[in-house]
């Protein structure tokens, strides 16, 4: 095996191996993670200390030396996707041709889809390279019997017949995706109908994750809808609103787990975004060591000044979030506060920049869910601020934009 790194002309890192097996990968990939170097001035230095292990070396704008590491398998997360015919329907390519080509270019590494998703709306905690997309197999189930039986049994029938065809979509994958191209077990569904039409609702194919974490997906297929059920297979549930309760599943503005603030990406010209919240990142162990600011009282009583920049810009010197810890409630609860601007994963994000304030609520029943309290939207130039009361905590939100690189805002929070 080699492996090549050198700092492109975007400041970025970029990639490219060799093995003995395939030959040369078809073309450089940039590493993941948002960092930029000085192309001009440094070099990248690469070590191997060990078998499965690579350290990457640079020093940065700030003069310090900058690393960052692979291991393998540390991160492998992939997928398995299963094209699913009907029992005894013959095959269509102008339904199911399209179909195809989507799933296998989004898992294919390179292409822009979901492998560089996962990769950096994880921060480089979850790479989905390797997933495997299994040709059409015929299920054991007619598709007029498909209707109301359940997400679950149609994950099982796909497995099921893949498996008797003599592939193995189980081992070595951390889940399993189901694709049907048919949302009704019959013709003729009334387009504003769904799963809770009284009459058509019986014949609805059901399309979503199960309480396994494995997925059925029905029309229209994007990569917001995949990216959202396969974020229930690595164990995140939907962020609810400032009602604290399921009632209003789906009200973060800029989160996967609520589907909000999705745009269309070339050269599918269907929905991806947007990217994880703050408190998903903390749950899942995937934001950056030492990168959140927490206080778990003080606050309170002398209130708190803190610099903050979104979670897409680790090169900057400040917090890429914040947890403040609200003793006056009972039992106490975190505030989460997050610097959401709109680009990248977050493009389609209407109307940032944003300082985003959100708390984890335990729901009886469902667990700890995000709950998105409230937003300072405000202007993105230098001394532009906004202000605003989070009622449930009665705390006043400041924000400032700074002239400091990043971009870096002054957070204050104060008690009331």
């Amino acid at each position: 095996n080699l492996d090549l790194f050198v700092i492109g002309f975007d400041n970025h890192i970029w990639t490219t191996f060799w093995n003995q097996d395939n030959g040369w990968n078809a073309d450089w990939f940039p590493v993941q993670g948002q960092a930029v170097f000085d192309r001009d001035k440094q070099q990248v230095a690469a070590v191997s200390r060990a078998g499965g292990n690579l350290d990457l070396f640079v020093i940065g704008f700030d003069n310090h030396i900058w690393t960052t590491f692979w291991a393998e398998h540390a991160a492998d997360r992939p997928w398995a996707v299963i094209l699913c015919r009907f029992q005894g329907e013959a095959a269509d390519a102008n339904r199911e041709a399209p179909v195809a080509s989507f799933f296998r270019e989004v898992f294919t590494p390179g292409t822009g889809g979901l492998v560089e998703y996962w990769r950096d709306v994880s921060l480089g905690s979850v790479d989905v390279t390797g997933s495997r997309v299994f040709d059409w197999v015929e299920i054991d189930i007619p598709r007029i019997k498909a209707g109301g039986i359940g997400r679950e049994a149609l994950i099982d029938a796909a497995i099921r017949a893949a498996q008797l065809r003599g592939d193995d979509p189980l081992s070595g994958f951390h889940s399993q995706i189901a694709v049907y191209p048919h949302n009704w077990a019959k013709e003729g569904a009334p387009p504003d109908a769904d799963w809770s039409d009284p009459v058509w609702g019986q014949y609805w194919i059901d399309g979503s994750a199960d309480g396994r974490g494995k997925v059925c997906l029905t029309p229209p297929f994007n990569g917001n809808i995949t990216a959202h059920e396969m974020g229930h297979g690595f164990g995140m549930n939907h962020d609810v609103g400032p009602d604290l309760t399921t009632a209003s599943d789906y009200s973060d503005p800029a989160c996967i787990m609520s589907q909000n603030g999705s745009f269309l990406l070339t050269p599918w010209d269907v929905g991806f975004g947007p990217a994880l919240c703050l408190p998903h990142l903390v749950e899942k162990n995937w934001l950056f060591p030492g990168r959140l600011y927490v206080d778990d009282s003080p606050w309170m009583s002398v209130g708190a000044t803190v610099p903050l920049a979104p979670v897409t810009h680790p090169e900057a010197r400040a917090n890429l979030g914040i947890r403040l810890r609200n003793t006056r409630a009972d039992p106490a609860w975190d505030y989460y506060l997050e610097y959401c601007i709109p680009a990248g994963w977050d493009q389609g994000v209407p109307g940032g920049p944003y300082l985003l304030i959100r708390r984890m609520v335990d729901i009886p029943g469902t667990g700890q869910r995000p709950a998105y309290l409230m937003a300072l939207q405000f202007d993105q130039v230098v001394g532009a601020g906004a202000t605003g009361v989070e009622p449930s905590g009665n705390v006043r939100f400041t924000v400032e934009v700074t002239a400091l690189p990043g971009p870096i805002l002054r957070v204050i929070a104060e008690a009331l």
